[in-house]
C-alpha cells in the first residue's frame, strides 16, 4: 500500500525511485518484513511505501515519526522499532533522506544501517531508476554479499551477479598486492587467477587518476584481439584496485563508455566504505591477536610456550610466510618449533641476523633476482636480545607500513615476555641453588658419619642436574686415590681407580674443574661409555684433597649451569668432608691398635656386650705368641714387634667383615665372631693356628683358649665369656702349646 503525501513536481521521480527499491526488497528474503520505506525532506516525511503486513506498534510508531520527523543519520527509537535514515541528494536548497521505520533487534542495527547507506548511495548516484537496468544495484549488491560489508567480499559478489545476467561483456577484478595489480576473479570460464598486470598497462592506468582507459589488445596472449575498459579505483590517494569489462568490439567499448562511468560511480561510495572496514578488520585482526599473545604471554612463564605463541601469531595473521626463530639461550623447547642455530661470528653466519641481533632494530633484504623477502626481527627485551625471527615472505617485492609495524610489535612483546620468562627462570633456579646448598650446609653440620653425608650428597646431584653416576674421590698423601663409601655403584667398582687414572692425573696436576660437554669431540677419556663429565677439585687451604665427578651417557647433558653450581656445592661442602674425614680417623685411632692397626680392647669389649644383648649366639678366641721372650731375647724387640704384626695380620685375612679382631694386650691378640656356634669357632681357630706356623718369618706358634655362648646360657655376661676364653688358653699352654683348647 502507499500513502503519498501531495508533493512538489521535482520530488515525484523519487517516489518512482522509493517503489523501484521496495519492489527489489519484496523480491527478496530480508530482514524488512514488515517495514515502513519513506523519502523526506528536512522537516517532513514526503511519501512512504509499506512492505508486508504492519502492526498496530508499527503504525503507532510511523504516527510518530511522521509527526516529529528528526532527519538523524543515528538510529532513532520508538519503543521496540526504531527509525534509519540516510541522506540522498540536495534538490535546490532542499536535502532529501531515505529512510526505514521497523522492529529490529539490537545485534541487526549495525546491518540495517549499512544497508540503508548503501540504498542512499545508489540512488544518489543514479538519475533514472525507471528505464530498464542491467547493473548490480548498490543494494542488491549488499544484499548479495550478506551484508558483509568488506572489499573483497563485495568484489567477488559484483563478479557472481555480473556472471548472473549473462551479460556479454566479461568482469575482471585486479587487486593491488606487492604494488602490482594482479586478477583475482573474473566472469570469465577461463579465469586467470594471480596474473600480473603489464607494467606499461599498469604505468597508463597509474597515469589516468580516476579516468576510466580503453585498451585495445594484447592483455593475457599476443594474439588478443580484445578491448578493454579499465575503471581504477582509487582510494585515499593510492590505487587499490582495477575493473576490467571485455569488449569484442572497440565502438562498443567507446559508446557504453559513458553509461559504465555512471554506474561503477555509484558502486564506488559502497566500494570505499567496503575498502575501509576490510582495512579496519585487518587492523582489529592484527590488535586482537596481539591481545590474545599479550595475555597468553602474561599468563605464562615458559619460554617455550612463549616461543610457540610468537609462531603462532605471525601463522595466524600471515598464513603464507615462513617464520623460524633464532634463539641464543640454552631453552629447553618443543622439537616442533621452527628453531633455526644461532650461529654468530663465523663464515656460515648470516649478517642479517648478527645485524639485527646487535643492533635490536629490524633488518630486510632482498636477494638479488628471486620473488621474496628475508625479514629479521630481533626479540628484544629491556635488558638485551634473546634472539631473532626469521621471516621469509614469498612472493612480495614491498612490506606494507601496516605490517611491518605488526611484525615489530609482536618481535617487541616476545622479546619482553621472554625476558620475563627468563628472569622468572633464573630466580627459581637461584632460589632452587640456594635451597640446595642451604639443606647441603644444614646435613654437612649434623655431624653424621662420612659415608652418610657422600651419601646425601650423591643424592642431591643426581636430583638436580641428572647426573647417572657420582663419585667422591680422595687422593692419599702415598699417591694412592680411593673412592669414599657412598660414592654410586659405578665408582665402587674393582677396576675403576685404573681406569680413571689417566684422567685423575690430569686433575692432580691442572688442580682445575672440567666440563666436558662431549669427550668424543673433546678427544678426551674418562669413563667408557659416558660422554658428559663433570669433574670438580676439591681444595683445602690450597691443598688439593680429591675430585667430585659426575657422568652421563648423553652427550651434553649438563649446562653450564650445573657445572657452576656443582663448583659452588663442592666449595661449601670440601672443608666439611675435610673435618669429617678427620673426625673419623681420630675415632678410628681410638678404638685401634697403633702397632698391629687391629682394634682396641675397649672396643673390643664394647662389641661383645652389645652382641650379647642383641645375637642370639656368638664364640670368642683369645691367642698368645708362645715363647714370644725367646723371640725378644734372640732377636729384639723390634723383630718381636713384627713378628706381632705378622700374626694380627694373618687374623685380618681368616676373619669376615663383621668380625672383630682386636690386641688383647702384649703378646695377646683376640677374635670376637658374633651370631658363630663353637663348631665353626673351632674350625676357624684351627685354620688360623696353622697359619701363623706356616706364615710368620721367624717362624712361631700360638696357643688359643675359644668360648663360646648361646641364647640358652642365661647367666652368660662379658667377664664369664673373657674368663672361659682365658681358661682355655691357660690350658693350650699347659698341655704342650700350639693348639687350641675349648672351655
Amino acid at each position: 500500500m502507499n500513502n503519498n503525501l501531495e508533493l512538489d513536481h521535482s520530488y515525484k521521480k523519487y517516489k518512482q525511485i522509493l517503489d523501484n527499491v521496495v519492489s527489489r526488497i519484496i523480491g527478496n528474503e530480508s530482514i524488512f518484513k514488515p517495514a515502513v520505506f519513506f523519502v523526506a525532506s528536512e522537516h517532513t516525511i514526503l511519501f512512504v511505501h509499506e512492505v508486508g503486513y504492519i502492526p498496530k506498534s508499527l503504525e503507532e510508531a510511523q504516527s510518530y515519526f511522521q509527526q516529529s520527523f528528526i532527519p538523524k543519520t543515528a538510529p532513532i527509537q520508538y519503543g521496540e522499532i526504531r527509525q534509519f535514515v540516510a541522506p540522498i541528494c540536495c534538490e535546490g536548497s532542499q536535502s532529501l533522506y531515505l529512510g526505514v521505520i521497523v522492529k529490529c533487534l539490537n545485534e541487526e542495527i549495525k546491518i540495517i544501517s549499512q544497508y540503508i547507506e548503501a540504498i542512499s548511495n545508489g540512488i544518489a548516484s543514479y538519475s533514472d531508476f525507471s528505464k530498464p537496468w542491467h547493473f548490480v544495484t548498490a543494494e542488491e549488491l549488499l544484499v548479495a554479499a550478506d551484508y558483509d560489508v568488506t572489499f573483497t567480499r563485495l568484489t567477488e559478489v559484483l563478479v557472481d551477479c555480473w556472471s548472473q545476467r549473462e551479460n556479454k561483456q566479461h568482469l575482471t577484478i585486479y587487486e593491488m598486492k606487492h604494488r602490482s595489480l594482479t586478477a583475482t576473479c573474473s566472469s570469465k570460464e577461463k579465469t586467470f587467477p594471480d596474473t600480473e598486470m603489464s607494467d606499461s598497462l599498469m604505468t597508463k592506468l597509474l597515469a589516468s587518476g580516476k579516468a576510466p582507459l580503453v585498451v585495445k589488445g594484447d592483455l593475457y596472449s599476443i594474439n588478443d584481439q580484445n578491448t578493454y575498459l579499465f575503471f581504477p579505483i582509487i582510494i585515499e590517494k593510492k590505487m587499490i584496485a582495477a575493473i576490467a569489462f571485455t569488449f569484442q568490439i572497440e565502438e562498443e567499448a567507446w559508446r557504453e563508455k559513458g553509461n559504465y562511468i555512471e554506474w561503477i560511480d555509484s558502486l564506488l561510495p559502497l566500494f570505499e566504505k567496503g575498502y575501509d572496514q576490510e582495512k579496519a578488520k585487518e587492523v582489529e585482526k592484527r590488535k586482537d591477536i596481539l591481545m590474545q599473545v599479550t595475555k597468553k604471554f602474561y599468563s605464562t612463564m615458559d619460554v617455550a610456550k612463549v616461543l610457540d605463541g610468537i609462531v603462532e601469531a605471525i601463522k595466524q595473521a600471515y598464513p603464507n610466510f615462513i617464520v623460524h626463530l633464532l634463539i641464543s639461550q640454552e631453552w629447553k623447547v618443543n622439537d616442533e618449533l621452527p628453531i633455526k642455530p644461532f650461529i654468530y661470528g663465523t663464515e656460515k653466519s648470516n649478517p642479517l641476523v648478527e645485524q639485527a641481533y646487535l643492533s635490536g632494530q629490524v633488518q630486510m633484504a632482498q636477494p638479488l633476482g628471486k620473488d621474496n623477502i628475508f625479514l629479521i626481527a630481533p626479540l628484544k627485551g629491556k635488558q638485551g636480545v634473546y634472539g631473532v625471527m626469521e621471516i621469509e615472505i614469498v612472493g612480495y617485492s614491498h612490506i606494507p607500513k601496516e605490517e611491518l609495524d605488526f611484525i615489530k610489535m609482536l618481535a617487541d612483546i616476545g622479546g619482553v615476555a621472554l625476558e620475563n620468562a627468563e628472569l622468572f627462570q633464573q630466580s627459581h633456579k637461584l632460589i632452587h641453588d640456594l635451597q640446595l646448598i642451604n639443606e647441603t650446609s644444614h646435613q654437612l653440620n649434623l655431624n653424621l658419619r662420612l659415608a652418610d653425608t657422600i651419601n646425601f650428597m650423591t643424592r642431591q646431584i643426581k636430583d638436580s642436574f641428572g647426573a647417572e653416576h657420582v663419585g667422591f674421590l680422595i687422593f692419599q698423601t702415598n699417591g694412592e686415590s680411593i673412592v669414599l663409601e657412598g660414592s654410586s655403584s659405578l665408582f665402587l667398582e674393582e677396576m675403576i681407580i685404573e681406569e680413571l687414572d689417566s684422567f685423575l692425573q690430569t686433575v692432580k696436576r691442572d688442580k682445575d674443574s672440567v666440563f666436558i660437554g662431549d669427550t668424543s669431540l673433546q678427544n678426551v677419556k674418562v669413563l667408557e661409555g659416558f660422554r658428559s663429565v663433570l669433574a670438580v677439585p676439591m681444595i683445602q687451604n690450597k691443598q688439593l684433597k680429591g675430585v667430585v665427578l659426575a657422568v652421563h651417557r648423553n652427550k651434553n647433558h649438563f649446562s653450564f649451569d650445573n657445572f657452576k653450581l656443582l663448583q659452588s656445592l663442592v666449595h661449601h661442602s670440601t672443608l666439611a668432608f675435610t673435618n669429617s674425614m678427620l673426625h673419623e680417623e681420630l675415632e678410628k685411632l681410638v678404638i685401634t691398635d697403633h702397632l698391629t692397626r687391629l682394634h682396641s680392647r675397649g672396643y673390643l669389649d664394647e662389641c661383645i656386650q652389645e652382641s650379647l644383648t642383641q645375637d642370639g649366639k656368638g664364640s670368642f678366641l683369645l691367642l698368645d705368641i708362645d715363647n714370644f721372650k725367646y723371640v725378644n731375647d734372640t732377636f729384639g724387640h723390634q723383630v718381636g714387634d713384627d713378628i706381632i704384626i705378622q700374626v694380627a695380620n694373618v687374623l685380618k685375612r681368616n676373619i669376615r667383615d663383621g668380625d672383630i679382631a682386636a690386641r688383647w694386650g702384649g703378646e695377646e691378640l683376640a677374635i670376637y665372631f658374633p651370631r658363630v656356634d663353637v663348631e665353626i669357632g673351632l674350625n676357624i681357630a684351627n685354620r688360623i693356628l696353622r697359619a701363623v706356623e706356616i706364615e710368620t718369618s721367624p717362624r712361631v706358634t700360638v696357643s688359643i683358649g675359644l668360648a663360646s655362648w648361646s641364647s640358652k646360657d642365661p647367666d652368660i655376661t662379658l667377664q664369664k665369656l673373657l674368663k672361659l676364653a682365658d681358661q682355655g688358653l691357660y690350658a693350650a699352654k699347659e698341655t704342650g702349646k700350639n693348639r687350641v683348647v675349648v672351655k
